[in-house]
């Protein structure tokens, strides 16, 4: 080890005998550093920054998990609630179309003067045919219904909640198995579009059309979205819609995020009773909303990024 010093202490005074040679290797070993330390500063700001856009989109997740677990449990109580009802358990189970649909209304509008009107109530035969609905727009047919958590209920004979797709919208469903059928309380996810609006943020469903039966999906209105997605909300952003017409959604789903030159993006998948994907729910805000997550962490990110490039500039001097 002393031998290797004094050897490393014989090279550098030859080199400084060579005045030309020293001064090119101190340049040399000078340009490789900055450039070393731009590179790490370059990385070490993008991890940064990929962090905290990383435990940002946590929250938001956070979230958009809370209020729809919350909007599941106010079906689900509700449904137990009519079912402890003999008087409605009676109703339902007798063969008056007229008064299960009145008793139906009844209730559903009772619910909704506190639930903005997002709240219905159907019931099912056994074979999934729908024989009763609290809405008045809804055409009963003998033609049973194609939704997987109602066959879920009907062949286990269990209660079963999910999201799905029925009749034009988007429904946070629950089933409860009757005597003769299967009760249904449902929420149109729709109502998180306002509550989002009055956060200043975006709330949109996508559903993807190869998970649905597109002839279904035809008698109603919908909007078509990038390659593969639709757009089935009666209130949508059209201009947002419009931006995001060209990205890559499974990308999105992948990272979880996306940030824009104007949004930060986070994409949720939704998947049905069987854990297979039909749909993702994109929330959105603006990166320059003043007190906005995405915006502090813009900033954050920012600061970091010249910091670093000022400590760079900084090293540069001293050298000069």
């Amino acid at each position: 080890m002393f031998g290797m010093i004094l050897k490393f202490q014989a090279l550098l005074e030859k080199l400084k005998q060579n005045k030309r040679l020293w001064f090119t290797t101190l340049t040399m070993v000078s340009l490789l550093g900055i450039a070393g330390t731009l590179s790490y500063l370059n990385t070490m700001t993008s991890r940064a920054a990929k962090n905290l856009y990383a435990a940002t989109s946590i929250s938001y997740f956070q979230d958009i998990d809370t209020r729809l677990t919350n909007t599941f449990e106010k079906i689900s109580i509700l449904g137990v609630t009519l079912l402890d009802d003999q008087n409605f358990v009676a109703i339902m189970n007798s063969a008056n179309t007229t008064a299960i649909n009145e008793r139906l209304s009844k209730v559903a509008s009772q619910v909704n003067t506190i639930d903005k009107n997002m709240i219905a109530i159907d019931l099912y035969n056994k074979n999934g045919v729908k024989i009763g609905s609290s809405e008045d727009n809804v055409t009963l047919s003998p033609t049973p219904y194609d939704l997987k958590g109602l066959k879920q209920a009907i062949t286990t004979n269990q209660f079963a909640s999910t999201i799905e797709y029925q009749d034009g919208k988007v429904y946070l469903a629950a089933y409860f198995p009757t005597q003769n059928g299967i009760l249904e309380t449902k929420k149109s996810i729709d109502y998180l579009v306002e509550e989002y609006t009055q956060k200043d943020q975006i709330f949109q469903v996508l559903l993807d059309k190869d998970f649905l039966n597109m002839q279904n999906v035809q008698q109603f209105g919908y909007k078509k979205v990038g390659k593969s997605q639709i757009s089935v909300q009666a209130n949508t952003d059209d201009d947002f819609l419009e931006k995001i017409d060209a990205l890559d959604f499974d990308e999105i789903i992948k990272n979880k995020y996306i940030l824009t030159d104007e949004n930060f993006i986070l994409a949720k998948p939704i998947v049905d009773i069987n854990n297979k994907r039909i749909g993702m729910i994109l929330i959105s805000e603006n990166i320059l909303k003043e007190n906005g997550l995405p915006n502090m962490t813009h900033s954050i990110s920012t600061g970091i990024t010249i910091a670093a490039m000022g400590l760079v500039v900084s090293l540069l001097v001293l050298m000069i």
